[in-house]
């Protein structure tokens, strides 16, 4: 396996733990006090863990960082929009 390779498997798996903190906050609540730790803590590390695997493919410069400002804001304002969206045609509260 290539540096390359191990990196991007690292980034697969801490998406996924991602979404199995996500998973267990909708089952449990954000708050839920299981193992010492809150589902709101467990994604708010396991972000901090994926942030470090994107820092590092980009040290490698395997990714660029090329319009990333650009690009989250742009994020942040699509998932708005849909939000709105979703509140308009009642599936949002």
């Amino acid at each position: 396996m290539t540096e390359t390779e191990h990196l991007l498997v690292c980034l697969a798996e801490e998406c996924a733990e991602i979404q199995q903190a996500v998973g267990k906050a909708l089952r449990f609540g954000l708050q839920d006090n299981y193992k010492d730790s809150t589902p709101a803590e467990d994604i708010a590390r396991e972000c901090c863990d994926l942030i470090a695997v994107i820092e590092m493919l980009e040290e490698a410069g395997i990714i660029k960082k090329t319009g990333t400002i650009q690009a989250i804001e742009q994020k942040k304002f699509k998932v708005r929009y849909y939000m709105e969206y979703a509140r308009e045609h009642g599936t949002l509260s």
